[in-house]
């Protein structure tokens, strides 16, 4: 399930975020993962992470996340948007014109997030 810090989305997003974490299903290390989306829209940063985790419940030690992404720009530089990957530990820069709002940026990260491990969109 999706969590939101200060972003309140509309029907039609919440739509597009629950479709994606249902529809999302990608394989790391030969393990199945399921992810969950994080947004975070704040005054200075805008912010989308993935947690991808196990399909099982935790075990005693708790929460895992052996993958995790997290997208970022600052809303007053929205042509540059940061991309983190747990995984690689890199951080890479996409550049992307129509992050106007909140809300195009959200669409942008999913659409290009699904591409990335999915293949398409």
């Amino acid at each position: 399930m999706a969590r939101y810090f200060g972003y309140r989305p509309d029907d039609t997003m919440r739509k597009t975020i629950e479709q994606f974490e249902n529809q999302v299903l990608i394989r790391h290390h030969n393990r199945p993962l399921v992810s969950t989306v994080y947004v975070d829209m704040q005054e200075k940063e805008w912010a989308v992470a993935f947690a991808y985790n196990y399909s099982r419940m935790p075990g005693i030690h708790g929460h895992e996340n052996p993958l995790e992404v997290k997208y970022h720009t600052s809303p007053h530089e929205r042509k540059s948007i940061r991309m983190f990957r747990s995984d690689e530990e890199t951080e890479q820069t996409l550049v992307h014109d129509s992050c106007e709002e909140p809300g195009a940026f959200i669409r942008f990260v999913l659409d290009y997030e699904r591409t990335r491990v999915c293949g398409s969109s």
